[in-house]
């Protein structure tokens, strides 16, 4: 299987449960802890559900690609 990149962060991680598991522990979290990515993210990590790899980072969006202006360096 290819890496999997947060879509709104770009830290690569892996599951360590299914996708099921981790579905139902976000559906059963209280609205106030799931207001944000980071702190979905952090309690996934902390119950270790998901590992993540600091370090291996992706910032593009493959499906923006096609929409990306080249940057030439000058600002413009």
């Amino acid at each position: 299987m290819g890496k999997k990149y947060l879509k709104y962060g770009g830290v690569r991680f892996e599951n360590n449960v299914s996708p099921e598991e981790i579905n139902e522990f976000v559906r059963n979290l209280p609205s106030s802890q799931k207001d944000s990515l980071f702190e979905v993210v952090s309690l996934l990590h902390k119950e270790g559900l998901i590992t993540l790899y600091d370090g291996d980072s992706i910032t593009i969006d493959r499906n923006m690609e096609e929409y990306m202006v080249p940057n030439n360096g000058d600002g413009h």
